[in-house]
């Protein structure tokens, strides 16, 4: 009897002890969701949805997008394909903008599982190094810092 006791004791405590950490890859979707999830969000952004949420597909899609300011359109768009770059999932995309028109290519990356998020390029480069876009503060007075 002592020797089952001892035995269900190095069961239990070997089945905590398997339990695998989650990796960063484990976040990764594969390309045809990843490529689906960038599909939608760009999708929606062209119907004229152009919030932080595209709707209408299987798990939520969270949108990153420094170009989707107020009143920006997207007229068009083309996904040319995964691309290298500094993230697991990252896609080459060919627009056609509008207000003010102009036709851009740019990059995005699709990182997660449930929620995706597809973030542009520049911005995720942004937030991996803990950046942010610099804006004038019209109440401070430019110049040097006053003196002490």
């Amino acid at each position: 009897m002592r020797r089952l006791r001892w035995a269900a004791v190095i069961v239990a405590v070997s089945a905590g002890c398997s339990e695998r950490t989650p990796r960063a890859a484990d976040f990764v979707p594969t390309e045809a969701a990843a490529r689906a999830a960038l599909d939608a969000s760009l999708n929606a952004w062209a119907t004229g949805d152009a919030g932080s949420v595209a709707t209408g597909t299987p798990v939520p899609v969270e949108v990153a997008d420094g170009l989707r300011t107020k009143g920006r359109t997207l007229v068009k768009y083309e996904i040319l394909g995964p691309v290298p770059a500094d993230a697991p999932r990252c896609f080459a995309v060919r627009m056609t903008l509008g207000n003010p028109a102009q036709d851009v290519r740019e990059r995005y990356v699709v990182l997660g599982l449930d929620p995706v998020w597809v973030w542009r390029h520049d911005d995720y480069v942004m937030l991996t190094h803990w950046d942010h876009t610099m804006t004038a503060d019209k109440s401070k007075p430019a110049g040097p810092p006053p003196k002490r």
